[in-house]
């Protein structure tokens, strides 16, 4: 094998981790929709902000269901059922830190970090650690659930632990963040109202993002 086709594969594996398929792109036009519709209710929203944040949450989204954690879809479903294996495959890890701190626990705690940058980004009511952490949870526990459905995947409890601190590094990154720009620009950061309706934004794209790839 040429150094040039090794090269190529290498470049095409780094591809196909990064897209998550055509049809998930396809259904960008759903939030496109959901944004209108925002928009239209919240005339007060931050536009640009907003928008940009929601696709970027929805793109990696998509690729840590489907090519990162690997949730259970419909056409799995139908392979299992077609082999004569059970869909439910519960293999629980209840004990944390049972074998020390490895590599994977550090992965899974950069994989969230953006997960807890973009939610505040979107919202302002998520400037508070505590919610981002909440919804963080709530997406990990989801995750976890799910990978009862799959063959060969495990719920393990360093998962939700690792990803909850990876939220929770997001989060401070992004008001470190905020806190250069405004250093820089001598210009404070404007969060969106605290009760704006874009606060539903975040858990709706996370469920949209859940639905279609479990769909495709």
């Amino acid at each position: 094998m040429t150094q040039t086709t090794i090269q190529l594969s290498f470049f095409e594996a780094i591809l196909d981790l990064l897209m998550p398929g055509p049809l998930y792109a396809a259904s960008l036009i759903l939030i496109g929709i959901l944004l209108f519709l925002f928009f239209r209710k919240d005339k007060g929203l931050p536009r640009f902000r907003t928008a940009f944040g929601s696709l970027l949450l929805y793109y990696y989204l998509g690729i840590v269901f489907r090519n990162v954690v690997g949730i259970p879809t419909i056409k799995e479903f139908i392979r299992l059922d077609s082999l004569g294996e059970s869909i439910f495959n519960p293999i629980v890890n209840w004990i944390p830190f049972a074998d020390g701190i490895s590599f994977d626990f550090i992965l899974n705690i950069l994989c969230f970090i953006p997960f807890g940058f973009l939610c505040p980004l979107i919202s302002g009511t998520y400037k508070q650690l505590k919610k981002v952490i909440f919804l963080g949870f709530l997406l990990s526990l989801l995750i976890e659930v799910s990978q009862m459905f799959t063959l060969y995947r495990a719920t393990d409890i360093n998962d939700l632990i690792t990803n909850v601190l990876g939220t929770a590094a997001g989060y401070l990154c992004f008001r470190l963040v905020v806190k250069l720009r405004t250093a820089i620009t001598g210009k404070a950061y404007t969060d969106s109202a605290a009760n704006d309706s874009s606060r539903f934004l975040p858990p709706l794209i996370t469920l949209l993002a859940f639905i279609i790839i479990f769909m495709i």
